[in-house]
């Protein structure tokens, strides 16, 4: 098996951002609450904004916030001029609506294409860049040197962070897409014929190397922590050694694998949204 370095590709693509001319402007990005895992996500971004030298502002706000004051301070926040582009953290508190708040950024500053004005713009084809998540498949795809109309590919999960963009990316552009429930009795099935499985199921241990077929590629978005562990939805050491024959398998590894590339695809949505 191999598993790909997702931090050497974001590197090259950060090399690649870093040539063109800086945006003057500051990134912001609201995390409502201390969430330790999304703060250790806006870390990483902190970190690429870093050594990009981009302004990066996090501004944490109160959990207690209701949806309007949370939708409200972000519209502020983000409307401000000096910023040139915006995300919000998710999950948001339980009980807030997510579409609801994010659609308080502007089109022209959401470099996450959460908001319904940019989301909808990408759904229409009427958007010039990827939600992060599909450009990483994208990029992914390429770095494999993958021709996507020959491509079987198994998509877990319809979420609208990661399932349900990518689902609409790949879909007239390969020979076969499922998009298929973890829960489902066909899914050990559907994976065994699958060329690359697309996984943000977000449940740990759901895939291993026995489930798939030699020549597999596993893009894996899904993250968890299980004994202070991180894990994704693939497990690669699950059932290792209590098969004669272990499928030759590519995948991105949890953590180093889609997080990096997707912090990267951000950074080159923000340098494109301030051209």
């Amino acid at each position: 098996m191999f598993a790909i370095n997702g931090k050497e590709i974001a590197e090259r693509i950060l090399a690649d951002i870093s040539a063109r001319p800086r945006p003057d402007k500051f990134m912001g990005a609201a995390l409502a609450g201390d969430d330790p895992a999304s703060l250790n996500f806006l870390k990483q971004k902190a970190k690429a904004a870093a050594d990009l030298g981009i302004d990066f502002r996090l501004y944490q706000l109160s959990p207690d916030l209701s949806g309007d004051e949370l939708r409200r301070q972000i519209g502020k926040l983000a409307g401000a001029k000096a910023c040139g582009g915006f995300l919000v953290q998710l999950p948001l508190p339980e009980g807030v609506n997510p579409h609801y708040v994010l659609n308080a950024i502007p089109k022209n500053k959401d470099v996450d294409l959460l908001s319904e004005g940019a989301l909808g713009a990408f759904y229409t084809g009427r958007h010039e860049l990827l939600p992060p998540s599909v450009a990483t498949v994208k990029e992914l795809l390429s770095f494999r040197e993958l021709d996507l109309r020959k491509l079987d590919v198994v998509l877990l999960g319809a979420g609208f962070l990661v399932g349900k963009p990518v689902g609409f990316w790949l879909e007239n552009k390969v020979a076969a897409l499922t998009v298929i429930d973890s829960r489902s009795p066909q899914l050990r099935s559907r994976l065994k014929e699958a060329d690359v499985v697309v996984s943000g199921a977000g449940v740990p241990n759901l895939i291993t190397p026995g489930d798939l077929k030699d020549g597999a590629l596993v893009i894996d978005f899904g993250w968890n922590r299980v004994d202070g562990k991180i894990m994704g939805d693939f497990n690669p050491s699950a059932g290792l050694g209590t098969s004669p024959a272990t499928p030759d398998v590519t995948y991105t590894p949890t953590p180093g694998g889609t997080g990096p590339i997707l912090v990267a695809k951000l950074f080159e949505n923000f340098y494109a949204l301030n051209r």
